[in-house]
């Protein structure tokens, strides 16, 4: 029997990752809906198996999972299309808002660098002329738009056939591997809706954080700046950044630009209180992955899928984790995923009541 070196037995695994790699950013129109979908079947499936439980039958019940789901977005987007019409209302005063910022911007520029007036104005030209680019891009994502509409079909056949999919594993199982494929497909189902609904309980929370905070110091459309700051969470640890960043320009665009100072001011502790307590203690407890494999996960899953990539990647980390957790020889790779080690550094609700106890009690 032939013998491989060690480092040739690298290389044909790394040129296999490479490949794999190439090959679903080729497939990304197909992949990335299919991805979704299946974090929604997963989000769906302890509803579906309880309501099968009573008698329910699973077409039934699958329809109506995805019909109230779809009802529930709908509405969410309903309200949000209402905040943002509330917005617009105001148009002319937005836009007369936008006008004065961007001659105070252009001012504040051209004194601080020495530029000329028509230096910015070149400059302004050539962002626009880069809106071609854009427009391309919008018109390219048709065909995405499109798999993302079968997103709900997707979604009830993963559900409607979860029980053949379950067969399907354990005939391509070794006879010895089938009672750890079993575990493994169990703790996957167990864990990852867990999570997914702990992240949508700290976007819903910092949704009314957000709003409130903007409130208190006089943003105009709280609410609706609250909700999109919120709703980009669903990137750990990167999501209060980029929310925050999009709001912050958001109200130096339409708003007095002194108030964009209480954007960055109150980021601070919103960041360390989403990143340090809230998720860690909703959804933390489910996955306990590193932040910093996260971080890089997050780079590089917006690497081969842009937003999509970041969305989806740090779910299926958790799903590679507990595949790494169950088998001997991935065990130390499931310990650089995770947190072990480093637990005692963490804060937690009880760490703080502690301390406060400690303190004041």
């Amino acid at each position: 029997m032939l013998s491989f070196p060690a480092s040739a037995k690298y290389l044909v695994r790394l040129l296999l990752a490479i490949t794999i790699i190439f090959i679903c950013i080729i497939l990304e129109t197909l992949l990335v809906p299919l991805f979704f979908s299946v974090l929604f079947a997963y989000l769906l499936y302890p509803s579906a198996e309880k309501l099968e439980n009573i008698g329910i039958p699973r077409i039934i019940t699958n329809f109506s999972l995805i019909i109230f789901a779809l009802a529930v977005i709908a509405g969410f987007f309903y309200l949000a299309g209402h905040l943002i019409s509330a917005m617009t209302e105001d148009f002319s005063e937005i836009r007369e808002q936008f006008e004065e910022n961007l001659r105070y911007f252009r001012d504040t520029i051209t004194d601080a660098l020495g530029l000329s007036e028509d230096q910015i104005e070149e400059a302004v030209t050539d962002i626009d002329g880069n809106s071609d680019y854009t427009i391309r891009l919008f018109t390219a994502t048709t065909n995405t738009i499109v798999a993302f509409g079968l997103m709900p079909v997707y979604t009830f056949l993963l559900l409607f056939y979860r029980d053949k999919f379950r067969v399907f594993l354990e005939l391509i199982t070794p006879k010895n591997s089938k009672k750890l494929t079993n575990k493994i497909v169990n703790q996957i189902a167990e864990i990852v809706p867990k999570y997914l609904k702990g992240l949508i309980v700290v976007v819903f929370v910092l949704m009314f954080i957000n709003s409130g905070v903007y409130w208190l110091v006089g943003l105009e459309f709280p609410i609706l700046l609250g909700v999109i700051a919120a709703l980009f969470n669903f990137i750990p640890y990167l999501g209060t950044v980029v929310g925050y960043t999009v709001v912050l320009v958001i109200v130096l665009a339409t708003q007095e630009p002194v108030l964009a100072l209480w954007v960055i001011v109150l980021f601070f502790p919103v960041q360390f209180f989403e990143n340090n307590i809230l998720t860690p203690n909703i959804t933390g407890s489910y996955v306990h992955i590193n932040p910093l494999i996260i971080i890089l996960s997050l780079l590089a899953g917006a690497m081969m899928w842009g937003l999509p990539g970041m969305l989806l990647v740090i779910p299926y980390l958790a799903m590679l984790k507990i595949i790494c957790d169950n088998i001997d020889y991935l065990k130390p790779v499931a310990f650089l995923l995770s947190t072990r080690g480093t637990e005692v550094y963490l804060p937690s609700f009880a760490k703080i009541r502690k301390w406060t106890n400690s303190k004041f009690g």
